[in-house]
């Protein structure tokens, strides 16, 4: 149970950092719609999911602050983020998530099987198991929405579903990494 979930969690996120991989710094906030959020937006709102449930609940631990945590929440109006500045260039969005996914990870690695059983949200009965699920159909999810945003945008980059295999996510995640060191400075927006 537990390498299964790690790795579905895993297998989500490859696919939500490589559903930026190649997108030119311009792309990342624009809106192409009215009702649809930018990608930006969209990376930084599945951030704050997973660091609601692996740091801050799991951990009793804040790496983002409430602002941020609002700025990015389900329920913020589109009114509200349009008329509010990103709290991050999206440099450092993606840079502290890294930091969040590393801490999560570390975090499930030293659980044990029966603690992804354990009720992590008691008033839905909600387990870590389940939420870790949550997480990942969460990621994958907005990953169509940023693949169809690409491709309204004339980039449209990766669309498929891959890193199921973990030698694939390791190569995919490498590949990545090489990407985002190269590129990063150009986010700096």
């Amino acid at each position: 149970m537990k390498k299964s979930t790690i790795d579905l969690l895993k297998i989500a996120e490859i696919n939500l950092l490589y559903s930026f991989k190649g997108i030119h710094p311009d792309e990342v906030h624009k809106q192409i719609n009215p009702e649809l959020n930018s990608i930006s937006w969209i990376v930084g709102h599945c951030v704050v999911h997973f660091h609601m449930v692996l740091c801050q609940t799991c951990q009793d631990t804040k790496l983002l602050s409430e602002d941020v945590s609002h700025y990015y929440r389900y329920g913020t109006t589109k009114e509200e983020i349009k008329r509010t500045n990103p709290p991050f260039t999206f440099s450092e969005l993606v840079d502290d998530y890294l930091k969040v996914s590393e801490m999560g990870f570390t975090y499930l690695e030293d659980l044990e099987n029966d603690d992804f059983q354990q009720v992590i949200f008691p008033e839905i009965n909600e387990t870590l198991m389940t939420s870790i699920q949550r997480i990942a159909l969460h990621y994958l999810g907005h990953v169509g929405q940023i693949v169809m945003l690409r491709r309204a945008l004339g980039n449209p980059g990766y669309s498929f579903v891959g890193g199921s295999i973990p030698s694939e996510r390791d190569r995919m995640k490498q590949e990545w990494g090489s990407w985002w060191s190269e590129s990063k400075r150009n986010f700096g927006v």
